[in-house]
């Protein structure tokens, strides 16, 4: 008996009923594996991974920013403090029941001082905004980029919702066909199979005989071997000497 003696089986027989489980189960797995590695869910993972860092930085810029606002805060509560005092003296200087030199005197040196400090926290309230306003530009500058990064990722949310969908349709139509030919096959063989795939770690347990090759591991069937199986039944179980996967011929 020559090599080309083994046909692949016919599809209504019991062995190629497993080989064709097989391709179906094949094409679950390459289904989930394309959902599970899409490119766009990459890309979402990388943009995570860029507004996770860009909200840390802009903590703390916040952080800074809040800081240099409250200093500016008090600077300002102080100068308005400032003001109300001198618009005080101001006020007593010119009230005509002030007679004494003295106390005029005070008074003016009061609001001269006064005026001085001022000076200094207005200079101190100019060099804060002086430092904010770079700070604010980052802020804002970094606000755009976390908003055009999130309204990339809800683009990608819906396309990669879109692939799920499409893949579960496309899932659930191989399932049907699954359901119907595991109906239809040998409960004992059905066993046999769903037992060997439960061990083999998503490798083939059916490979198809072609010409002297094993299709799960695609080595050549010694000649000895060979030739025992041709003379198997057609549907009795034979084993791959190389990998163990049943041998639909």
């Amino acid at each position: 008996m020559t090599s080309d003696a083994f046909e692949p089986a016919h599809p209504t027989s019991r062995l190629g009923t497993l080989a064709l489980l097989q391709d179906l189960d094949v094409r679950l797995q390459q289904i989930d594996h394309r959902v599970a590695h899409l490119g766009d869910r990459e890309a979402r993972a990388g943009i995570d991974t860029q507004l996770t860092a860009w909200g840390s930085a802009m903590r703390a810029l916040e952080g800074r920013i809040a800081d240099l606002e409250r200093q500016q805060r008090r600077h300002e509560d102080e100068v308005a403090r400032i003001e109300s005092k001198r618009a005080q003296n101001t006020e007593r200087l010119y009230e005509s029941h002030l007679t004494s030199p003295r106390e005029a005197e005070a008074l003016t040196a009061e609001a001269d001082a006064l005026g001085r400090r001022q000076i200094e926290i207005e200079d101190r309230i100019l060099d804060l905004m002086e430092q904010l306003e770079p700070l604010n530009s980052e802020r804002d500058a970094l606000a755009a980029r976390q908003s055009e990064a999130t309204s990339r990722r809800q683009d990608l949310d819906a396309a990669i919702a879109i692939a799920e969908r499409e893949a579960e349709t496309e899932r659930n139509g191989v399932l049907v066909e699954r359901e119907a030919l595991v109906a239809s096959a040998d409960p004992e063989l059905i066993s046999v199979y769903e037992q060997r795939r439960a061990v083999a770690r998503g490798e083939p347990v059916v490979g198809r005989l072609i010409g002297t090759t094993c299709s799960a591991c695609h080595l050549e069937v010694p000649s000895v071997d060979h030739e025992r199986i041709a003379h198997l039944e057609p549907d009795k179980l034979a084993e791959c000497p190389h990998c163990g996967a049943l041998l639909v011929r």
